[in-house]
């Protein structure tokens, strides 16, 4: 397995943003965040084989704050992986790896070194709100709103995660967020209340695995009816998570 997780992460570090290029034509030719930096595919370090999966959306990245405006400036480290470090203005942290660390594992009794953690999409998206910033600090540059293009990122990231997962042997996969869960269920159909129910389901990749959709940290951070409905579904995957694992 180590054999092929080493060949697996060479390859998406080479390829991968040439095969979203190829499958989602509007994505840049040249993505970079605004010092010049180029945006490339962050990949799992945390890889715990045949346990527990967390797959998320897609990476955050390192900000910075100039000007009193705050702009993204370098990958991060690794999927969710916890962060510390000054931002021109003041100490910042991967906000949805402490969400994890705070309001997920010591839920489930678990801690991230029990498992492998990772993201659908590899690369860090430019949202709205950084766009805005960057766009003002750096007019002569172009950015393009790649967040936009998440759900057709996702699907074009289909074949990395399935290859990955083929590779992790999960016992159990936790997605974290809508769009994770409708593009690894491949169900488009459902509404987010039906999918992101927190129950145990079959799914058959390259061998059956068992698998939960629950919302993402941010979602839970920004609507308070998620979080609570996120607890109890932490709650109760719980007992069936120890007889999993």
């Amino acid at each position: 397995m180590g054999k092929r997780l080493a060949k697996f992460r060479k390859e998406c570090y080479s390829n991968y943003l040439k095969d979203i290029r190829v499958r989602v034509p509007a994505f840049p030719q040249e993505y970079t965040y605004p010092d010049g930096n180029p945006i490339r595919p962050v990949l799992p370090v945390q890889t715990t084989f045949n346990a527990l999966m967390i797959i998320g959306a897609f990476p955050s990245a390192r900000f910075e704050t100039r000007d009193k405006k705050l702009i993204p400036v370098a990958d991060n480290l690794a999927p969710f992986e916890p962060e510390r470090y000054f931002d021109g203005r003041q100490t910042r942290t991967q906000a949805s790896a402490d969400s994890l660390d705070k309001n997920y594992f010591p839920q489930l009794g678990i801690s991230r070194s029990e498992m492998w953690i990772t993201d659908i999409a590899k690369v860090y998206l430019y949202q709205k709100k950084h766009l805005k910033n960057c766009r003002e600090l750096y007019p002569e540059k172009t950015f393009t709103d790649t967040h936009r293009l998440f759900g057709k990122i996702a699907e074009a990231s289909y074949d990395w995660i399935i290859r990955e997962i083929n590779i992790c042997q999960p016992r159990l996969i936790i997605t974290l967020g809508v769009v994770c869960a409708q593009v690894i269920s491949r169900d488009k159909e459902s509404t987010s209340k039906q999918l992101l129910d927190g129950k145990v389901r079959n799914i058959n990749f390259e061998n059956p695995t068992l698998i939960v959709h629950m919302a993402h940290p941010e979602a839970r951070r920004k609507i308070p009816a998620w979080d609570e409905r996120t607890r109890r579904q932490l709650k109760s995957l719980k007992p069936k998570l120890n007889e999993i694992l």
